[in-house]
């Protein structure tokens, strides 16, 4: 039974390799090619590592008439593969398809065979062959056994039960239907073979066959490259595969002479289940963009049921035209004749088709930016006081990228108004100013060969790239594709062939050279806040940009410490610390304080007094022990400070730190002072000024003898003011009291009766009365004369401020 069964499963499997479809169209001539061919293998050749986790993997060999080459995935690989593959046929051969086992897991794969089998079965119970066989009822066979054959198509299987020394024995017997009507039984212990005669018979076994396979190796997937062609040539498949990324490790051997010694390794993982025997092999610094796309898994998408119309009409259709753009933003920075910031100005953006207008104030730093505006032309109007309107006409909107508009202010009335019209020079666009300027961001993936700094010669297999393949008449794709660089990439090229094993890793030396240094002590106070630490400066002299990594350090032959390394690229300087310095003592003191005042302006109505906020900070540095050393500051850059003119230039500065070079000797103690500033403003409201604001002026030397008349004229007019104001309110008081005592006088008349003495009271409240209403008469004209003097003196006072005007810079 079981020897049965072995013949039926090698039948099928023959069966199975000689239905496939790809190979039922091909010429005899072909066919016979491929039979006679040796085992078409492409080993890899080259890898390139990328420190974004991506590997590119290129095989290159020989094959001979038509080829076909197997590769084997994980399912997770597979995406990638797809994407990025690339297949070449160097020798006049004509690239066929690329086909790939289905993404659909094996139980859905099998749910549409109409049959199932299991993988094994005791004799002594009901499946087996028997089993295969009773579920293709109606199929047509052809039985051989050792005495006769016969062809029909299957009806029954019986099974029979006997009993003997052993117990009970079952056996099976096949029962078929010829073409002439003749039903034959056939005991399966006794049949040899078995053919499946119908193709779509065949084609469900094999279909079987394939998603049990697929079944047991579940992370596995075979992609079958195919190329035709004659007699022997050699063909190139590469792709890019997610990959460990590498990884670098440096050591520096510290010189007095300033030269220490460095050296770079690299370390690279094979994970994959093939080794890597003697490929030239490169390691490739930078960021390229890279993602997984799931593209092996068919996808579908959404269509609408719509239902049939009664009746078809069309009808003219309109359509609304385009935006003609994209949104965008306004944004700048708003200055003064001296290039000085202009904090508050009052930035007015309208669009000039619809007039739609946005308001908005600059900062701190005298920058302003708009919300995204619609595509379209804009103008830009600046308000300050003491300045000149400033209106640009003209400022483009077309783009999600910000135009900027830089606005200078002139000194004068803000009634008077500057208008330009916007072009190239006042207005630029981001898109403009930052592309033309970028520099080449990197190198596309068959181009690195350009790329390496190493004087090895070209480890290319015989010459030939992949650039310059791709680009032959004779690579066997017979379309075209262009394609651009980029990327900031570095490219590490191993000049010696390499080997790793698979599930190995290997160390690999990159760099050897001495390079410049010097070893100095640095001090981040936000690090640590008494003491340094042990470092050096180290300039990379090498033409290797050199990737992040962890830094031993040896000083006189010992371990001295650790550290880790960013990005170094050629001629490029870098502070690395490694230990911390206990023979170098630092302490910090702190101190505010405000400068005088030395600018003064005062226009429309607003008086301005600009002064310095000043914060000192000293270092005192103390060196401990009997050598000399160079102590490295890194003072914090605070936005809208400065640097005071009396403080130490810095030596270097950074994003966010000055640095500052002190050198100590022995025993040597140091106090390097910082001064920092930055401009604050007191502003007072020229409307509103008074005598005591005067007097402040004149004693913190704000104004001189003309500029202290005219602010006198100001106060004289105010209080003349005031004193018209006091007296429409009195008025407006002893009004007020009048009409109350009047209302008094009629309460009164009404409750007095008519004798002789009520009259002479009336009488006399009567006569009262009437002297009031003379008084309330003459009132009316008096605050009526206080309301017009006091608007006539407003009046004035307007003007006289308007007029007002001063810009002064003070000298202390």
């Amino acid at each position: 039974m079981k020897r049965t069964l072995l013949m039926v499963v090698v039948c099928l499997i023959s069966i199975n390799a000689s239905a496939q479809p790809r190979r039922a169209n091909r010429s005899v001539a072909t066919q016979s090619s491929k039979a006679t061919s040796p085992t078409q293998t492409l080993p890899i050749r080259r890898v390139i590592l990328y420190s974004n986790g991506v590997a590119y993997i290129e095989r290159r060999g020989t094959v001979i008439g038509h080829a076909e080459i197997d590769l084997s995935f994980k399912h997770s690989q597979v995406d990638d593969v797809l994407k990025s593959m690339v297949v070449l046929d160097l020798g006049q051969g004509r690239i066929g398809a690329v086909s790939y086992n289905s993404s659909a897991p094996p139980a859905a794969r099998m749910a549409d065979i109409p049959f199932s089998i299991q993988a094994g079965t005791e004799s002594d119970h009901w499946g087996g062959l028997a089993a295969v066989l009773s579920q293709l009822q109606g199929a047509r066979v052809s039985v051989v056994t050792a005495t006769r054959s016969a062809t029909g198509s299957i009806l029954t299987i019986e099974e029979h039960k006997s009993d003997s020394d052993r117990g009970q024995r079952q056996t099976h017997s096949l029962v078929i239907a010829s073409e002439g009507g003749e039903l034959i039984s056939f005991d399966l212990a006794d049949v040899r073979s078995i053919k499946l005669i119908d193709e779509g018979t065949r084609r469900d076994v094999s279909e079987f066959a394939n998603a049990t396979a697929s079944a047991r190796r579940r992370d596995a997937k075979t992609i079958v490259v195919t190329s035709d062609g004659n007699g022997s040539r050699e063909m190139l498949v590469s792709y890019t595969i997610a990959a460990p990324i590498w990884k670098t490790t440096y050591r520096v051997v510290l010189d007095s002479t300033g030269k220490p010694f460095f050296q770079g390794w690299a370390i690279v993982d094979n994970v994959s289940e093939e080794d890597w025997n003697n490929i030239s092999l490169s390691l490739i610094s930078g960021s390229p963009v890279s993602f997984i796309q799931p593209i092996q898994k068919p996808f579908y998408r959404y269509r609408p049921i719509v239902g049939m119309q009664e009746d078809l009409r069309l009808e003219p259709q309109t359509y609304e035209p385009s935006e003609g753009g994209l949104a965008g933003t306004v944004s700048g920075k708003v200055t003064d004749a001296n290039g000085a910031v202009v904090v508050g100005a009052t930035v007015t953006i309208t669009n000039m088709t619809t007039n739609q207008s946005y308001n908005l104030s600059t900062s701190n730093g005298g920058s302003y930016s708009s919300p995204v505006l619609q595509p379209g032309n804009y103008k830009v109007r600046v308000d300050s006081p003491g300045f000149k309107s400033f209106e640009l006409q003209g400022v483009v909107v077309g783009s999600r990228l910000p135009a900027y508009a830089n606005i200078p202010l002139e000194a004068g009335s803000i009634t008077e108004v500057v208008t330009v019209t916007a072009d190239a020079s006042t207005v630029v666009n981001s898109s403009n100013a930052t592309i033309g300027r970028s520099p080449l961001n990197g190198r596309g993936l068959y181009s690195l060969n350009s790329l390496r700094p190493s004087s090895g010669p070209n480890t290319s297999l015989d010459g030939v790239s992949v650039s310059d393949a791709m680009t032959r008449p004779d690579s066997g794709v017979e379309t075209a594709a262009t394609g651009s660089e980029v990327g900031d990439l570095f490219e590490y090229r191993i000049d010696q062939p390499v080997t790793v094993l698979r599930d190995r890793s290997a160390l690999i030396p990159i760099l050897q050279t001495r390079m410049e240094g010097e070893r100095v002590s640095i001090y981040n106070e936000a690090v640590r806040q008494d003491r340094a630490f042990g470092g050096m400066q180290l300039k990379n002299t090498s033409s290797l940009t050199l990737e992040n990594g962890a830094l031993t350090v040896i000083d006189g032959d010992a371990y001295a410490g650790e550290a880790l390394m960013a990005r170094l690229k050629p001629s490029e300087q870098r502070l690395i610390s490694f230990a911390l310095d206990l023979g170098t003592l630092i302490n910090v003191r702190m101190k505010e304080d405000r400068a005088p005042t030395f600018l003064v302006r005062a226009v429309n109505g607003m008086f301005q007094a600009h002064y310095y906020q000043t914060t000192r900070k000293t270092y005192v540095l103390t060196n401990q022990t009997d050598k000399p050393r160079v102590v490295i500051i890194e003072h914090p850059i605070r936005q809208d400070w400065e640097l005071a003119d009396d403080t130490q230039k810095p030596e270097d500065k950074t994003a966010r730190y000055y640095r500052f070079r002190v050198p100590l000797a022995a025993h040597q103690k140091i106090e390097l002072p910082v001064t920092e500033r930055r401009v604050l403003m007191e502003t007072y409201t020229l409307a509103n000024f008074t005598k005591q604001d005067l007097e402040l002026f004149i004693a913190r030397s704000y104004i001189d003898g003309a500029t202290r008349a005219e602010l006198e004229k100001i106060i004289d007019l105010r209080t003349r003011i005031a004193a018209a104001q006091a007296r429409a309110e009195a008025i407006d008081e002893e009004v007020e009291e009048i009409g109350k005592d009047q209302e008094r006088l009629r309460d009164n008349i009404k409750a007095l009766t008519a004798t002789a003495e009520a009259k002479q009271l009336i009488t006399r409240y009567v006569a009262k009365a009437d002297t009031q209403e003379t008084r309330l008469e003459q009132l009316n004209k008096e605050k009526q004369a206080a309301i017009e003097e006091g608007l006539k003196l407003q009046t004035e006072l307007d003007a006289l401020i308007r007029g007002f005007a001063l810009d002064r810079r003070l000298d202390h």
